[in-house]
């Protein structure tokens, strides 16, 4: 019995001789460098791009799949660096004050107390802020919005509906608001706690770290407040541009 040699096999694999619509999973490029590409290139760009690289990956699959895996991903990364501060460059800087803000914050922290930067973590505390505020805003608003605000957060989108930007900058600013409000609630909680506990004897043992622990809701607090102050802002400034670009 004759086999058939391999090149007759693959042949029916090119571009050329593949079936309209979808490809089959198997000769489907690297899903990653694919989303990559479609988050990152224009939408005018999406379909041509992705085609040509599509069609190129195919052919070079022919030879030696592992590599023209390897080319796709290369060559995604390369359109994506090229294209990246043109579509995505308002997002950056938005992720990168954020950033910012984290990372200045716990250098100044460091500075504080080199030897002993754990002062400054509180898991009930941590715990008592973020879930519950979080809970607060979906509750307020929605799972939907909550979902859409995430999303926000990675890919603001521009030309909606003025009702769409209301909704996700009332869900950060529920978002900010209770977790300020929680953050004295549960202060006040640890004073009432630390005015009971301390007396006469152990107050210049007891009072320091209780009076820190006490002070950490709020500097959690304060820190999300922050966070979500600056992406209401952001929905803010996108939902105003929107409304100038359709007017004009």
């Amino acid at each position: 019995m004759n086999r058939q040699p391999s090149s007759a096999k693959t042949k029916s694999l090119l571009p050329k001789d593949l079936p309209p619509g979808p490809l089959p999973p198997a000769l489907q490029p690297p899903l990653l460098g694919q989303l990559l590409l479609e988050w990152v290139l224009p939408e005018a760009l999406q379909e041509p791009v992705l085609g040509d690289l599509q069609e190129e990956f195919l052919e070079k699959r022919q030879q030696n799949p592992a590599q023209a895996r390897w080319w796709y991903r290369k060559q995604a990364l390369r359109t994506c660096w090229h294209f990246l501060h043109q579509t995505k460059g308002d997002w950056l800087m938005f992720i990168f004050s954020l950033l910012f803000f984290i990372g200045i914050s716990v250098w100044v922290m460091w500075l504080s107390s080199a030897d002993s930067l754990m002062m400054f973590y509180d898991f009930p505390s941590l715990a008592l802020i973020f879930p519950t505020a979080l809970l607060f805003a979906v509750g307020a608003t929605s799972r939907n919005t909550a979902q859409q605000a995430v999303a926000f957060l990675f890919e603001p989108k521009s030309g909606l509906a003025p009702v769409y930007y209301q909704q996700i900058q009332h869900f950060f600013e529920v978002l900010g608001k209770s977790g300020l409000l929680l953050g004295w609630f549960t202060t006040l909680i640890g004073i009432v706690a630390m005015a009971n506990g301390i007396n006469a004897d152990n107050f210049a043992e007891a009072f320091g770290p209780s009076l820190g622990v006490c002070l950490l809701t709020l500097l959690y607090s304060y820190g999300l407040k922050t966070i979500t102050y600056i992406a209401a802002q952001k929905v803010r400034f996108v939902a105003i541009a929107s409304t100038t670009h359709s007017e004009l």
